[in-house]
């Protein structure tokens, strides 16, 4: 069985690199490294690897379009005339592909529409890739 190392060892290095770059784009790997151990039983069976695989990204890419990338500080400072300074006015804003946060100054966005939108997604991404599988099962092969 030539090459029955190359899926196991696809997975391993995922789940490594998703662990060294967790902090930053690991996660979507770490991810994906593990549910294709998690189907390595039947990693010959793309009903069940891709739909699989589908909803881990789907989960990705509803997390990234909600949640918050970016947070920025900002603060008005004025001068009195005895010249002190006042400031005035502190917000924080965070900035996301498809929804912006703000709030006063120690403002933590809720990272909760991020998840629910990844879970929605995941959901959709498998039930349309299942259905895919299911419609190609159901078509008759063309005769030649």
């Amino acid at each position: 069985m030539r090459g029955a190392w190359a899926y196991p060892a696809l997975a391993v290095g995922l789940v490594l690199f998703g662990i060294v770059g967790l902090f930053s784009i690991g996660a979507p790997f770490l991810l994906t490294g593990l549910a294709m151990l998690v189907c390595f039983p039947w990693r010959r069976r793309p009903d069940i690897l891709w739909p699989t695989m589908a909803g881990v990204w789907g989960l990705t890419l509803g997390y990234i379009l909600v949640a918050p990338l970016s947070c920025t500080g900002t603060a008005t400072a004025t001068t009195t005339p005895t010249g002190t300074v006042k400031v005035g006015m502190a917000t924080t804003t965070c900035n996301g592909l498809l929804l912006d946060y703000s709030g006063g100054p120690l403002y933590n966005p809720p990272l909760l529409p991020a998840v629910l939108l990844g879970l929605t997604m995941a959901a959709a991404s498998v039930v349309l890739v299942r259905m895919a599988f299911a419609r190609r099962r159901r078509t008759p092969a063309s005769s030649m």
